[in-house]
């Protein structure tokens, strides 16, 4: 298994004009969000805005074959690191295929209760602990999950190496077969549950394998 880098140094909570910047999610059109990516880029550059589209690599079958397709981990969602307000919203919206900020507009939003005093407090952002948690998982180049290796023997599970390296408890369900399991992130005060790939080492060949690798 190639393994991949993790390198997060620029998704860091940073400053633009003395505001903390932070994550902002957008609903965009199912689909489109590659799209939408590139034109907050191309219109704002990435000294104040970056975009995230959190994916992930499962195995898929194929006319009888299978394949490693990347799909996305909440379709209609692209997450924008900025220093919001109500100019940049006004900007950020001529971009096509933007459907809407998640924002306290809507009074059943029982979690804010002050008057709003400024402009970014009419934003609702995500919080740190959780965007960070899903950063952790993701390629920095490419914003996808890859596969961790997964051993099994006699009943229990490990996974060795990957993004979810000594994070087990994340696991909610496996199906051995095609290789893929669901894992709970929380998102916006909610568990959801992703479905994901795996690589599986063999208890009787592959483990003796690494072994001996590390060896060498």
């Amino acid at each position: 298994m190639k393994m991949v880098f993790f390198n997060f140094h620029y998704r860091r909570i940073t400053v633009r004009g003395g505001v903390w910047m932070k994550w902002y999610a957008v609903f965009v059109t199912t689909g489109k969000e590659e799209d939408v990516k590139r034109m907050f880029q191309r219109k704002l550059g990435e000294e104040n805005c970056k975009c995230c589209i959190p994916k992930r690599k499962v195995p898929e079958k194929k006319d009888g074959q299978t394949c490693h397709v990347v799909r996305t981990m909440f379709p209609g969602y692209v997450f924008v690191h900025a220093k919001m307000d109500f100019k940049f919203y006004y900007k950020l919206m001529t971009i096509p295929n933007i459907v809407s900020f998640l924002n306290y507009s809507n009074q059943k939003d029982l979690k804010f209760h002050q008057v709003i005093q400024d402009e970014q407090a009419f934003f609702k952002h995500i919080p740190d602990e959780e965007m960070s948690e899903l950063l952790t998982l993701i390629n920095n180049e490419n914003d996808t999950m890859e596969y961790s290796e997964f051993y099994f023997q006699n009943g229990s599970m490990t996974i060795l190496s990957g993004p979810l390296a000594g994070r087990e408890e994340k696991i909610k369900k496996i199906d051995k077969r095609k290789k893929r399991a669901k894992i709970s992130i929380r998102f916006l005060g909610k568990e959801n549950l992703i479905d994901i790939g795996y690589e599986a080492l063999n208890p009787l060949t592959e483990l003796s394998d690494l072994s001996r690798g590390e060896g060498s």
